[in-house]
């Protein structure tokens, strides 16, 4: 009687803490896991009862993510010309651009963006060799954003 009574209450204290958890995961631009959680209280998956715990930094865009959406290159890729074309709602965050060699760290052509009267620029590569060549955005912030341009 006495085993079957403190079975009884073993199973009550460890089995009232065992219950189904859901796992929450979120994932970035280029499928990178950002988060994991486990979702305590949720019935199902539509429940916002996780995003308490989820880091606020996602869900305010910083001044590069918001360049990133709106900057253009095209063509990809380019055989002689390369032009840059961005909105005119980051138009004052983005304050020079660079063009640079894959494998090299000497500055190719540059633009500073606040002398230009548009938003679009145009690199000329016709005289540079095939390969992969990264465009730096210097952002008003001290920021940088890079995107990859291959030229053939």
């Amino acid at each position: 009687m006495r085993k079957s009574i403190s079975t009884a209450v073993l199973f009550l204290f460890f089995g009232s803490s065992l219950y189904a958890q859901s796992v929450i995961f979120e994932y970035d631009e280029a499928g990178n896991q950002v988060f994991r959680g486990i979702c305590d209280g949720c019935k199902n998956s539509n429940s916002d009862l996780f995003s308490k715990t989820q880091p606020q930094a996602s869900q305010v865009k910083t001044i590069a993510q918001k360049v990133a959406n709106s900057v253009r290159a095209a063509p990809v890729p380019v055989k002689t010309d390369l032009t840059v074309l961005w909105d005119k709602e980051v138009n004052d965050y983005i304050t020079k651009i660079e063009l640079l060699p894959y494998n090299s760290f000497k500055i190719l052509s540059f633009v500073n963006v606040k002398t230009l009267h548009g938003t679009s620029c145009i690199f000329q590569m016709e005289s540079y060799p095939y390969g992969v060549y990264y465009l730096k955005f210097y952002l008003s912030d001290g920021s940088v954003y890079t995107r990859t341009v291959t030229k053939n």
